[in-house]
């Protein structure tokens, strides 16, 4: 990996996300490969049983690809960053001395403490005069109302007072509300919204569970809040000796980013990275539900399973909550202390008999070919198979296959059928195995439901039906089907 100094930003332009591997398909046709319509029929009924081989950088063959079938060109893991914007790297004071002053400056906390509930409650009763009568929260709060509110703001300014923030040092100006109305801050503790709302009195985004904050909530519909519908977040707890809202130039969006507001985005966060000279991540608060998790089952080191889910999201649409099942997953295999897991637990928890395919299974996702995976190549790889264009055909033509009688559920034996194109020698406990993990509501049988939603949660297990989509003569039913798909 590249050294980067303390400017570099991690999140690199869109080009960098593409696949590092070429893989090279023989077809029959000279079609596109981007031609879906006419070269997935093709692919499907007259593409032989050896997968082809991708190829790294240097033209070396790697293992097959079990999902050249889904036209699957592999997929590539960014390396990941060494910061961890979640970690207080503050060193803990202990001993008599540190004692000895929390004792003497006890009379300054009480004082503090009485001038924080004072400004408190008289900032609470001016908000409520303002508020009185007011019923349309639809339009902008009349100007003699938010002259009340004049009193709330003082009252912030000596509650930041009481919180030790004596003076604050400004660098810069705020452009005028006719030239930018809209301020992008960082967000690192509960201290500068507080300033901004003695600094703006601006109309802030937070989260519905702020309203219900005792005093505080009242405060906020003051303000005219935008309310998301989000997560509550954990707050993180930044020892800070002084609070800086530095006022950038001003970043004006070009004609392109004016219709793609992610771009516009990415370049206002690179320059607030760079005026604070710190290392921009992709982390966001998906990754701290990775973190909770991972030490919620008492991982050993569970920061080790954080991916920048920002990336991930933006790169294949997986949201926070499905990546934490990825997660649930893949903790289920029993990594070791570094966050890496051997073929024979993955083959364990995904019910998949030791062969050639399981094998190329995990290869797929073992980028660095060197006998174990990371949760982050883990779910890279669930995530690239998962939103394959052909990855819903697959399923369909999947369960089509193993639903013979078309009653729309597949029996045990039905299902062993199946997979004894893929796995010669299966005997009654692996297919159980098998048929259990896909029965996913424990009813005894395996629902068409059952079987997408299995998938959905593992999508690696399709290439199991690999085999038999691949050498199967489909009926003119099947053919239907296809077409109708495709």
């Amino acid at each position: 990996m590249a050294e980067l100094d303390i400017t570099s930003p991690l999140l690199s332009s869109p080009s960098s996300y593409q696949p590092q591997t070429v893989l090279t398909v023989h077809d029959d046709q000279d079609s596109e490969p981007s031609n879906l319509q006419s070269s997935l029929p093709t692919t499907i009924l007259h593409q032989n049983h050896n997968h082809g081989r991708t190829h790294n950088e240097n033209g070396h063959h790697s293992s097959p690809n079990p999902y050249e079938f889904l036209r699957s060109g592999g997929f590539s893991v960014p390396a990941s960053t060494t910061v961890d914007p979640f970690r207080n790297e503050t060193p803990f004071i202990s001993g008599i001395y540190e004692v000895i002053k929390i004792v003497l400056c006890l009379p300054i906390a009480l004082a503090r403490l009485v001038l924080f509930g004072a400004s408190l409650v008289v900032g609470y009763m001016a908000t409520k005069v303002a508020l009185a009568g007011w019923r349309d929260k639809q339009n902008p709060m009349p100007k003699w109302r938010c002259r009340l509110m004049w009193v709330t703001r003082v009252c912030a300014r000596f509650i930041l007072f009481s919180f030790g923030y004596h003076w604050i040092r400004r660098k810069g100006k705020p452009a005028p509300r006719e030239i930018a109305p809209v301020v992008v801050s960082n967000h690192v503790s509960y201290i500068e919204p507080i300033f901004y709302f003695y600094e703006l009195f601006p109309t802030i985004v937070a989260s519905e569970s702020h309203d219900s904050i005792p005093f505080v909530g009242t405060i906020i519909r003051a303000m005219q809040v935008i309310y998301v519908n989000r997560f509550s977040p954990t707050s993180r707890k930044n020892a800070v000796n002084e609070i800086k809202v530095e006022y950038l130039p001003l970043i004006m969006p070009s004609d392109h980013q004016k219709q793609n507001a992610v771009r516009f985005a990415e370049r206002t966060g690179r320059a607030m990275a760079s005026a604070l000279n710190v290392v921009q991540t992709s982390h966001s608060y998906g990754d701290l539900m990775l973190l909770m998790k991972a030490a919620q089952l008492q991982q050993e080191k569970p920061w080790i399973y954080m991916v920048e889910m920002a990336r991930i999201e933006s790169l294949y649409h997986i949201s926070s909550l499905e990546a934490v099942d990825f997660l649930d997953k893949f903790l289920s295999m029993n990594p070791d202390p570094s966050g890496c897991v051997k073929p024979h637990d993955f083959l364990r928890v995904l019910q998949l008999k030791a062969c050639t395919l399981s094998e190329e299974i995990f290869g797929f996702l073992d980028v660095e070919k060197n006998g174990s995976i990371t949760f982050k190549q883990f779910l890279f790889g669930s995530a690239h198979v998962l939103k394959l264009p052909l990855f819903r055909q697959a399923c369909e033509l999947a369960f089509a296959e193993c639903d013979t009688d078309g009653d729309n559920f597949c029996t045990k034996k039905e299902l062993a059928d199946v997979l004894r194109h893929t796995f010669r020698e299966l005997d009654d406990d692996e297919v159980q195995g098998l048929f259990n993990l896909f029965d996913t509501d424990n009813d005894g049988r395996m629902s068409r439901d059952d079987f997408f939603y299995c998938l959905r949660k593992n999508p690696l297990v399709i290439a199991i039906f690999s085999p038999r989509l691949l050498r199967k003569n489909l009926s003119k039913a099947g053919d239907k089907m296809l077409e109708d798909i495709v």
